[in-house]
């Protein structure tokens, strides 16, 4: 890695830094929808989640000694991703879909699907300057937890384009090419 200035400049100049805009959601996989790239996923806003590995302290001899425990994945309990809203709504109905195979209290409508599928995923791709997929990361064992309200202003409203937030849980993630 860069050490001075010079070697920063030219390490970005030759390699380049990674830009908010260069990462996609390309593929939502969840028991009752499916939202696949060959579709538009109109993702607004994503991250990449964060991995952090648990301190366990063993005390021997006087000393403390700090071992690594099990892999937590942030925001695995709760991953937004925020989306457009299109026109005829078929993402959020889509995602209200999936929502409804996890837990629907319809009648006749069955309980839902309480068990992990370990199937189920979401992957999120960082690209490079020319848009290609540089990165792929998978979140496994996905499931739908919450779809956000969509606010319109009918009575002052400007034009804007409406977006929404849904969010996931998932057991972890995989890292790959």
């Amino acid at each position: 890695m860069a050490a001075t200035v010079s070697e920063f400049y030219r390490f970005v100049a030759e390699k380049g830094l990674s830009r908010d805009f260069l990462f996609r959601v390309t593929d939502i996989s969840i028991q009752g929808g499916n939202i696949q790239q060959g579709e538009l996923v109109l993702a607004r806003a994503a991250s990449v989640p964060g991995r952090i590995i648990e301190d366990k302290i063993a005390n021997y001899g006087g000393h403390e000694f700090h071992l690594g425990g099990r892999a937590v994945y942030s925001q695995s309990d709760g991953y937004p991703i925020e989306f457009y809203c299109d026109e005829s709504s078929t993402l959020r109905n889509n995602l209200e879909q999936m929502s409804r195979t996890t837990f629907d209290v319809l009648p006749g409508a069955g309980a839902g699907n309480y068990g992990i599928d370990q199937n189920a995923s979401i992957t999120l791709k960082q690209l490079n300057k020319q848009f290609q997929g540089i990165s792929t990361i998978t979140l496994k064992g996905a499931s739908i937890r919450e779809i956000g309200d969509i606010d319109y202003m009918i009575a002052d409203g400007t034009g804007e384009i409406v977006s929404f937030t849904a969010t996931f849980a998932y057991q972890y993630y995989e890292m790959g090419a």
